[in-house]
């Protein structure tokens, strides 16, 4: 079992129209619309006062009467306040106190990795080696932090004109252990949950790494490296399986390969996945744009070779404020 994600229709999402009985503000925002709904609650889409856009995820009236659920999503608030970097979401407010709490994050467009390969096929060439490269980057940032994402997946990576972003912090936890949890609970998701996680329950950043070296092949292939099929098959191949790796390109295919290993302590961490893959990048950028002219950071590196193009959402264009008229 796991907790439900928002994202695939959250943050980088078209925005849907309200419904009967969604706020009209929320904090300093203005509600235009909704972004998404999952398990633990609602993602609305709203409008700083500068104009800044943002998506409210708002914990469910329900789940708001429990002092557990309020634990967690006040959890999940220190946490993400804890992580920054250039490819992850960043929190900009919240109130964990309020009758129904609240966090809002910047608004990041474009699809998700999964809606993006259900369209358009697998990434290749620099898309891919960028994919790569920002993702590690992400999760680098995440374990430095002393975090442990816990639910790296396609539906939580958004493919944004400036590069990947990952978000969906929700189950996320302190690499030291303590966490909100509830008993008995398996926190992932299927196909991207590590072998050691399956046979003991536990959860660290060699398990994120795991599950990014399936987020990986899954965007070179378009195919889950483990197959798909009911859970205790997919649990069954993750365990003891070879993973399908036919289509990953070489040289990133051995940072892939390791990543995917069963044993805990072969992975590579984070940091190590994120400067081979910025190494493989490189040599991309270099095709691409030529050897005098290779930009001076990772970042730019990303941008460089990264083809998603913008897409824009009228809802987001709110008529301004009118003044009220006087009275004659």
């Amino acid at each position: 079992m796991k907790e439900q994600s928002v994202s695939e229709n959250g943050s980088g999402g078209r925005v849907q129209p309200a419904r009967p009985g969604d706020p009209s503000r929320i904090g300093q925002y203005r509600i235009v619309g909704r972004l998404g709904a999952g398990g633990m609650g609602t993602v609305h889409a709203g409008v700083a006062p500068d104009g800044t856009r943002v998506a409210v995820k708002v914990i469910h009236p329900e789940q708001a009467q429990d002092p557990e659920f309020r634990a967690r999503f006040k959890r999940e608030v220190e946490l993400s306040s804890r992580v920054t970097g250039p490819y992850l979401v960043p929190l900009l407010a919240a109130d964990t106190n309020a009758d129904t709490p609240w966090l809002a994050t910047a608004y990041v467009p474009g699809p998700t990795l999964h809606q993006h390969l259900l369209a358009h096929g697998p990434l290749t060439g620099g898309s891919l080696y960028a994919l790569a490269s920002a993702t590690a980057q992400a999760l680098e940032a995440v374990h430095a932090a002393g975090v442990v994402h816990r639910d790296v997946k396609p539906q939580n990576v958004i493919l944004t004109p400036g590069g990947p972003r990952v978000l969906d912090f929700g189950i996320a936890h302190a690499a030291d252990g303590t966490s909100v949890t509830r008993t008995g609970v398996m926190t992932g998701t299927p196909g991207w949950i590590s072998p050691e996680q399956y046979r003991t329950g536990a959860t660290g950043p060699e398990g994120d790494v795991f599950a990014w070296g399936a987020l990986v092949a899954y965007g070179a292939t378009g195919r889950l490296p483990f197959g798909t099929g009911a859970p205790d098959v997919v649990a069954f191949r993750v365990m003891s399986g070879e993973p399908d790796l036919d289509g990953v390109a070489a040289p990133l295919r051995q940072v892939v390969e390791k990543a995917l290993s069963k044993e805990s302590g072969d992975r590579p961490s984070a940091a190590e996945a994120a400067r081979e893959c910025a190494e493989l990048l490189a040599s991309q950028v270099t095709q691409v744009v030529g050897a005098g002219m290779v930009p001076p950071t990772a970042v730019n590196m990303v941008t460089a070779v990264w083809d998603v193009p913008a897409g824009d959402d009228p809802a987001w264009h709110l008529p301004p404020r009118r003044s009220r008229s006087r009275k004659r």
